[in-house]
């Protein structure tokens, strides 16, 4: 919903007796509505009379996404019971979206990403509340059938009464005949939309139930109504015109899109984001969990616009979110150590004075005689030690040394991994590695090198070494071999060293010996190599008897790689 500043500095104006009478009956069906859908945790709405606006529901984003009733534009009736129907389910079609479609802020944005393959990203949620409307008040005639019916009706004459409807609102219209099969308001003006509403009428009856095919349906619906969508709606300059019978409301982006106003009492703001997510506080990182799962399956290209419109990129770095979901649970770093069973029992040996008197066992020394004679019949266990186990440790510090020279190419934008190039690879490991790290709660600092080190000193903030990771400079390969040696001299304890490279490195032989040394300091390194199957052993000699490598040639192989280093200190 959209207000002026000179509107919102308003005083709001005293209510006349008509108008309390009409909050109080709305209230009554609010709370009916609320008993209904088990309490769902939905502040009461304010409610208002706002002739200047045409939404009868709306988020209102500069009270802390406060839900708003304006009751201007209710129907007249003679009842209060009509009141208080017409309220009520229209208020359950409202606790519907955030209850049932599309919920929360991952759904919304799949759905949304699924309305983008055949609608820009400035008509996808007209689409997405397309469809969320029709299931919802499908359910809502599956339950209440005279209910909605009457409601139906009751709207279509208020808007056939002010003058013209819009080929978009008389789809509508006729899609609510087509899915019920009934012929509610035998207005043969809608039958030009039969073709359209029967299509889109067989694409959501279709397996009704099955919420896993929304995705498939919202496309297709997609493809249907481009046309109409393309017709009805209308992109705006901030200061555009605005044709008779349309208002203006905010799009994605900050766009303006020119909007029908029987649309808007209608479907109230198409535009709008309803998810339950939109109206919570203080859910940040439920946010970002839920951008890294809706990143894990889809192109870059196809990420970000859906997620912010979503609500759930709340903080702009979208790529970095993009590679965080990649690279979830990619990457297990195991530290264990081996710790000693305890003594077991051998056999019974005799027990002599001298020996601890604790030792000594009373039953085997009576089993072997009933007379305690010491040194004769007193008898004891022999004793060894038993096997050892092994214990997790936590993990140590981890230094990532990432190469980003112009031999690991980079286009993450690209809609094919191979497209991608080796540094996509690359960073979806040293994601993996790192976010691994912040979870045990362990410190890590970052080398992206090309030819220069550029350095992210050691932090718990992982949002600092993501960016140095994403920094890619596509120079010569150099192995910063100096600076290497001197994070690891900065670490607080012994460090465990990713180095994520392709082959092209040019000084290896002076690398060769710094990682050498540093194994000797009891630092403990892992390469991850692009591109190959396999790790040549005639090129690093000596050097793989004191570090690991592994051969990585897409992320499919990164998938459930665990690092595992078995520290025996009882042999």
């Amino acid at each position: 919903m959209v207000y002026s500043k000179k509107r919102r500095s308003k005083a709001p104006k005293e209510l006349t007796t008509k108008q309390q009478k009409v909050v109080e009956l709305a209230k009554d069906a609010w709370a009916l509505t609320l008993k209904e859908f088990y309490f769902p945790p939905l502040g009461e709405p304010n409610y208002v009379f706002d002739y200047t606006h045409l939404e009868g529901f709306y988020i209102d984003p500069e009270n802390k996404w406060q839900i708003t009733m304006n009751l201007a534009n209710t129907p007249l009736f003679r009842e209060d019971q009509e009141y208080r129907d017409y309220f009520h389910i229209i208020s359950m079609h409202e606790v519907s979206h955030y209850e049932v479609i599309p919920y929360d802020g991952l759904i919304h944005a799949k759905l949304l990403s699924a309305a983008m393959k055949h609608v820009n990203q400035y008509y996808a949620p007209i689409i997405v509340n397309v469809f969320a409307d029709l299931i919802i008040d499908t359910k809502l005639y599956q339950k209440y059938p005279n209910l909605i019916s009457w409601e139906i009706k009751t709207t279509y004459n208020h808007l056939k009464n002010k003058g013209q409807i819009s080929d978009f609102t008389k789809f509508l219209f006729r899609e609510y005949e087509k899915l019920w099969n009934v012929d509610l308001l035998k207005d043969e003006t809608l039958n030009d939309m039969d073709s359209l509403a029967e299509r889109v009428a067989k694409v959501i009856l279709k397996d009704f139930e099955d919420e896993s095919t929304w995705e498939k349906k919202v496309s297709t619906v997609a493809r249907y109504l481009k046309n109409l969508t393309e017709d009805t709606f209308a992109l705006l300059g901030k200061n555009g015109i605005i044709d008779k019978g349309n208002e203006k409301r905010k799009g994605p982006g900050g766009t303006y899109i020119e909007v029908p106003k029987d649309v808007l009492e209608v479907m109230d703001n198409p535009l709008e984001n309803k998810n339950s997510d939109k109206l919570k506080e203080r859910n940040e990182d439920e946010l970002r969990q839920k951008a890294e799962d809706f990143a894990k399956n889809i192109p870059y290209s196809e990420f970000g616009s859906p997620a912010t419109q979503a609500g759930i990129l709340t903080d702009g770095t979208a790529l970095a979110t993009w590679y965080r979901g990649l690279a979830k649970n990619l990457i297990e770093i195991k530290i264990f150590e081996e710790k000693p069973g305890g003594q077991l029992p051998v056999y019974p040996e005799v027990w002599r004075i001298g020996d601890r008197i604790e030792e000594l066992d009373v039953v085997q020394t009576l089993l072997n005689s009933p007379v305690i004679i010491p040194n004769l019949t007193t008898r004891k266990w022999a004793v060894k030690e038993g096997p050892g186990h092994l214990i997790e440790k936590q993990i140590p510090d981890l230094l990532i040394i990432l190469d980003s020279s112009g031999s690991m190419r980079w286009n993450y934008s690209s809609r094919s991994e191979r497209g991608r190039g080796p540094y996509h690879i690359a960073v979806v490991a040293a994601f993996a590695a790192l976010h691994h790290a912040a979870r045990k709660g362990a410190k890590f600092s970052v080398i992206n090198f090309s030819n220069r080190a550029d350095i992210c000193q050691w932090t718990s903030d992982f949002k600092k070494a993501e960016k140095t990771l994403l920094r890619y400079q596509g120079g010569g390969t150099i192995l910063p071999t100096k600076e290497i040696v001197q994070q690891c001299d900065k670490a607080e304890r012994k460090s465990l060293v990713f180095i994520i490279t392709d082959f092209g490195i040019y000084n290896w032989s002076k690398a060769k010996k710094s990682m050498i040394d540093l194994t000797q300091k009891g630092h403990k390194i892992v390469g991850f190599f692009i591109g190959p199957s396999k790790i040549p052993k005639d090129k690093f000699k000596n050097l793989l008897d004191k570090v690991t490598f592994y051969p990585i040639r897409n992320t499919k192989d990164l998938i459930n790689l665990v690092i595992t280093e078995v520290k025996k200190y009882y042999l």
